[in-house]
């Protein structure tokens, strides 16, 4: 009897842990567009791969062991040649490899014409193998090639043009940049968003501006609908970064997943020689032969492929860290849905499935040394199934917490319920100004020099911080104009212009504002024929999701057409909004001599001393406005207010000596967050006692424009500029705080004469 019930509990037991660990197909519905090679899964690529003289089946069976999908090309004579371009093509279509294809005619695109642009295509695109071309890699500049990729898609459609943006600290204005490469291609031909930054530097453990840079082109693409693209470091360059471990290297491509990204391009394939730069070993050694990583990262593919068809259809909507606070990320909150126990290092990430709507659950191990076991508390979430192994599993969820083991650097997806959607629904990035911060498209924008498509929607009506709105030149262009993408169908009354600084020489002169719902049928709202007209438009109430500016009359500047609008403002105004105002320059009188605060010594509450990001005290009364990485600006101590905004820091600067003066200016760091809501500007002679001369008092919204602050005439050898209500942002954790890019003052007789 008793052997019986042991046998009946056995079998009962093996029952019972089959349960557990049944895996299920994961069921996803149709997808209903397709954007072109690629889409709805990952695709892993490689840059430098076998050249002259490695074009062989050794070869190509070494990527088709890695795991690799897709070959970048290059224009350097090694990849060029026709007869490797020849077993190239051949090796690919055997080995089921596809390429990003260009020879020795693919330079200089921009001054080509359409049809040679075209013919370079035909010379290719009937290849099987073939999904892209070579555009160029890391232009100042990419607009001008904008005419090139559109060809190239309108010949090839669905193609990659393979263009590669600079890391965001190499450029004038990243997020400008990258929103003027794709106005310049149209977002429906542009592929993937892509750009390089190797994380992994001399400093063991460090990953400088790897998360700035994620965030920037995660965010583009998700304001715009396009799939992002990065390049993953395999490789050091001596006295420039190290060479990854494969855990580094898990860790990139993870959290690369976690932010979404669907195209990963690995940095170097084969080891380059003979270059300018001396590099380490890559995955491959320079003879060909398998490099030391080669196993692990042919691992890391293997392992990501699993959830190939999963994360190439979702996007990445909400991202948190737990643990070590990297450079502008979020930190996870409590009550969020998903909750840390502990400071265990972490990303988590939610993201949806954009054909069925189902979420997911990624977790990335921020720990590139060690595997690890992380606790996690569900807030809201009844079931939840593990999919990491390409399979559903039900996780087994204990006291509202689950336990999940992974690797060092590496990642587990979940899935959730059909039907349960954790993700917010659409909000306006401002209460009352619809086109702020909107997806925005011109016949063409300048890009550089502060003249980028989205800086006429950045909330910034006069130049500050190399924000100068949006700049047209053209000679030919059959239609001139600026649209914006309100996002979905919303009603509107009012729309305003405002013109770069207070000059309307280039501004628009005659234009008509035409609003719709599909880009096709057109309806005319506001017709201006008077450049005199003021440019603030309200009209009846009309719905709909475009609105489109028409220049019908400009200025010829050199024999170009010209127009630039410093920002575009779209209201539904109910009688809240405030009258059009247009912003005046800096008067001309405030001048570097006449600033008695340029050089002088600087007191403060408290200071968050940091080299790496550029905040430092001393910055305060130097002169530069203008930021760079090392340098920007002044913050009060972090973490110090994390529940009160009205406690006070400040900033006080001895001018040296007695000044009448009458002005103050104040410049916000770069991104425009932390000016004070209120403020107030004092000033002393003594530094004892204090008179208030002007009270300040704003929208506590980031803004990025200089303030201006003129009062009556005192005479002060101090002045003090005292927070009455700091801003916190959302994205941060470090409470509430005080920045300045810089301080100014300005003597009362700058005017006389």
């Amino acid at each position: 009897m008793a052997r019986r019930i042991l046998l009946m509990l056995l079998v009962l037991v093996c029952i019972l842990l089959a349960s557990c660990t049944k895996e299920e197909e994961l069921v996803m519905g149709e997808m209903d567009t397709y954007r072109g090679y690629g889409d709805g899964e990952i695709v892993i690529s490689v840059f430098w791969p076998p050249m002259k003289g490695y074009a062989t089946e050794e070869q190509y069976d070494l990527l088709v062991e890695a795991g690799i999908d897709l070959l970048e090309w290059g224009t350097d004579p090694i990849f060029t040649d026709e007869e490797t371009i020849e077993n190239t093509l051949r090796l690919c279509k055997e080995k089921g490899i596809k390429i990003t294809i260009c020879d020795k005619d693919f330079v200089n695109l921009p001054a080509k014409s359409d049809e040679e642009i075209r013919e370079l295509v035909r010379r290719y695109k009937d290849h099987e193998s073939v999904v892209g071309y070579y555009v160029l890699d890391e232009p100042r500049n990419a607009n001008p090639f904008g005419r090139v990729a559109r060809i190239m898609a309108e010949e090839h459609p669905g193609c990659i043009t393979q263009l590669n943006m600079l890391p965001a600290f190499a450029l004038e204005d990243a997020r400008g940049h990258a929103e003027d490469w794709i106005n310049a291609v149209g977002s429906e031909n542009l592929r993937y968003l892509s750009f390089d930054q190797y994380p992994f530097d001399l400093q063991e453990g460090s990953v400088p501006q790897m998360f700035p840079n994620f965030k920037l082109i995660w965010e583009t693409g998700l304001k715009y609908n396009v799939d992002t693209a990065l390049y993953i470091q395999a490789i050091g360059v001596i006295g420039g970064f190290r060479k990854p471990t494969v855990a580094e290297t898990r860790y990139h491509t993870s959290a690369a997943l976690a932010y979404g990204f669907k195209n990963l391009k690995y940095f170097t394939w084969f080891t380059p020689t003979e270059r300018s730069e001396e590099f380490t070993e890559a995955i491959v050694t320079p003879d060909g032969k398998k490099g030391k990583t080669f196993d692990g990262i042919a691992s890391i593919n293997k392992d990501i492929k699993k959830d190939s068809k999963s994360l190439g259809r979702v996007d990445a909507l909400d991202i948190y860290h737990n643990g070590i606070e990297d450079l502008e990320t979020t930190m996870v909150e409590k009550g969020w849905h998903v909750e840390a126990v502990d400071d265990k290092d972490f990303i988590v990430s939610l993201m949806k499935d954009r054909f069925d709507g189902r979420n997911y659950i990624m977790i990335v191990n921020k720990n590139f040394k060690e595997d690890e076991k992380i606790t996690l508390k569900l807030n809201g979430i009844d079931k939840i199934y593990d999919v990491t192994s390409g399979k559903a599993r039900e996780v087994k969820i204990s006291k509202g917490k689950i336990k999940c083991e992974i690797a060092a650097g590496g990642f587990r997806l979940y899935a959730l319920e059909e039907g349960v959607d954790l993700t917010k629904p659409y909000k306006d990035d401002d209460e009352k100004n619809l086109a702020y911060n909107k997806p925005v498209f011109a016949t063409s924008s300048l890009g550089e020099g502060g003249y980028y498509v989205r800086n006429a929607v950045d909330g910034i009506r006069l130049h500050a911080h190399g924000s100068k709105g949006w700049r047209y030149e053209g000679t030919s262009d059959k239609e001139i104009y600026f649209m914006v993408d309100l996002k979905r169908k919303v009603d509107f009354n009012r729309i305003d212009l405002y013109p770069v600084e207070d000059d309307r020489d280039l501004f628009v002169k005659a234009y008509t504002i035409l609003c719709s719902d599909d880009k096709k049928e057109w309806k005319e709202i506001v017709k201006v024929e008077d450049e005199e007209t003021i440019p603030s438009h309200i009209f009846d109430t009309v719905s709909a999701r475009y609105v489109k500016i028409r220049i019908d009359e400009t200025n010829v500047v050199d024999g170009k057409y010209v127009v630039e609008i410093a920002e575009v403002e779209i209201y539904n105004d109910d009688g809240s909004v405030l009258p059009y105002e247009l912003y005046k320059a800096k008067e001309k009188t405030m001048t570097p001599e006449l600033n008695v605060a340029l050089g002088k010594n600087v007191q403060v509450s408290s200071s968050y001393e940091n080299e790496l990001v550029g905040f430092s005290e001393k910055y305060l009364t130097d002169g530069v406005t203008e930021h760079t990485i090392e340098h920007s600006g002044w913050s009060s101590e972090h973490e110090l207010h994390m529940e009160d905004p009205y406690a006070q820091e400040w900033v006080m600067v001895e001018l040296g000596d007695v000044y009448n003066i009458d002005a103050v200016c104040l410049y916000p760091v770069h991104t425009g967050s932390y000016f004070p809501k209120r403020l107030e500007v004092q000033v002393s002679t003594n530094g004892t006692d204090w008179e208030v001369v002007h009270v300040y008092e704003g929208a506590g919204k980031e803004d990025k424009r200089p303030r201006d602050l003129v009062f009556d005439k005192v005479d002060a050898s101090f002045v003090r500029i005292v927070s009455k209500e700091m801003m916190k942002m959302t994205y941060a954790s470090t409470g509430y705080l005080f920045q300045l890019a810089e301080v100014e003052v300005y003597k009362s007789d700058r005017n006389a004469g």
